[in-house]
């Protein structure tokens, strides 16, 4: 027995020693680092009517997806095109979105952005059609009247805005009117770069109804830090809030690669990256919970991903929850009148220092 543990346990240390498996964040530490990639983001701030947005991730030239759906209560639109088995190959965007269900509306105007700039596949002479698959959670943080919604208007500014660089956090786009275990929710993404040269890059929406962390203030996904991206001390221990209303709980995201992809190979991804929720949010795809992941592989590296996936796939889940981190660290209470959303780094100052 003893023979065996050893055995192990060499095993084990070579796979994680193993050159080809080294993470380190891109240069942004954002989904942008990945070739082909941009965002654009639009929010409406309580001082303007809400406290809700649209992020739209942008790939330009087309890229090949796939979606994991795991949540009990979900919120989507043109996932069915993402099975390996249907017909089309390219996507040009996805877009998350605030507003519940009717903000799905927001990947309408996309498209008419998308359009206007002559992208989309075409399917006859003089028309072509930009695929945006599109996903939404509830804003139960908005602080406003639920009337107050996303529409077509929200997307198609995201997708004007939409360029390369820094990607703003926090309480922006789909995640401005977001919570997360009875705190503050918002947007963070991040990015992984392997030895190889395939790039990682994950953003997400944190809505949930499970918590990001313990009493203590203590992220769950805390050991994935890379270098000293959390920058965070010993805290205190405080109690935390009860969850949000059931059917108000989602966490979407979208995972991206560089490397050259099958919608099949697109899918497997999306589903292994579905651990970085599990890893990040306790607990993760209940029954209201509307969580769902898209894939996007923008082909920029040529080489054949068959070995890859597994890889690939591995890092996008550790991508995804340290994003989940980030979006927490970002978000910032939101007081107006009876309404009191309070943030992690309200709660725990000293953890959020930078």
């Amino acid at each position: 027995m003893k023979t065996t543990f050893a055995c192990a346990a060499v095993l084990w240390a070579l796979v994680v020693a193993a050159p080809s498996w080294a993470q380190a964040p891109g240069p942004l530490n954002a989904i942008t680092d990945v070739p082909g990639i941009e965002v654009g983001q639009y929010t409406e701030s309580v001082a303007t009517g809400g406290m809700t947005g649209t992020t739209v991730i942008v790939s330009r030239g087309g890229a090949t997806g796939g979606v994991s759906q795991r949540g009990g209560a979900p919120g989507t639109r043109e996932t069915d095109m993402l099975k390996p088995e249907k017909v089309v190959e390219k996507v040009h965007a996805v877009s998350l979105s605030g507003g519940s269900a009717y903000g799905l509306a927001a990947a309408d105007g996309v498209m008419q952005c998308l359009d206007a700039q002559g992208l989309g596949t075409p399917v006859a002479p003089g028309q072509r059609i930009p695929f945006v698959p599109a996903a939404i959670l509830f804003d139960p943080g908005r602080c406003a009247p639920f009337t107050f919604r996303p529409d077509a208007s929200f997307g198609l500014r995201a997708c004007q805005a939409a360029a390369g660089g820094p990607v703003q956090q926090g309480n922006v786009g789909a995640g401005a009117g977001a919570r997360s275990g009875g705190a503050k929710g918002g947007l963070g993404t991040a990015s992984t770069v392997l030895a190889n040269g395939i790039i990682v890059g994950a953003i997400v929406a944190v809505n949930s109804g499970g918590s990001t962390f313990d009493a203590a203030g203590n992220f769950f996904a805390g050991f994935l830090e890379l270098g000293d991206e959390f920058d965070q001390p010993a805290p205190g221990a405080l109690p935390l809030e009860a969850p949000p209303t059931l059917l108000q709980n989602t966490t979407i995201a979208v995972v991206a690669t560089n490397a050259t992809l099958t919608k099949a190979q697109a899918t497997k991804i999306a589903q292994m990256a579905d651990d970085g929720f599990a890893r990040a949010i306790r607990p993760s795809h209940g029954v209201g919970d509307g969580d769902t992941i898209f894939a996007l592989g923008t082909g920029r590296d040529p080489r054949d991903a068959t070995n890859l996936v597994s890889q690939i796939g591995a890092a996008a889940a550790d991508a995804l929850s340290r994003a989940v981190v980030h979006a927490i660290l970002a978000a910032r209470s939101i007081h107006v009148g009876t309404c009191n959303v309070t943030s992690y780094c309200e709660r725990f100052p000293a953890h959020c220092s930078n």
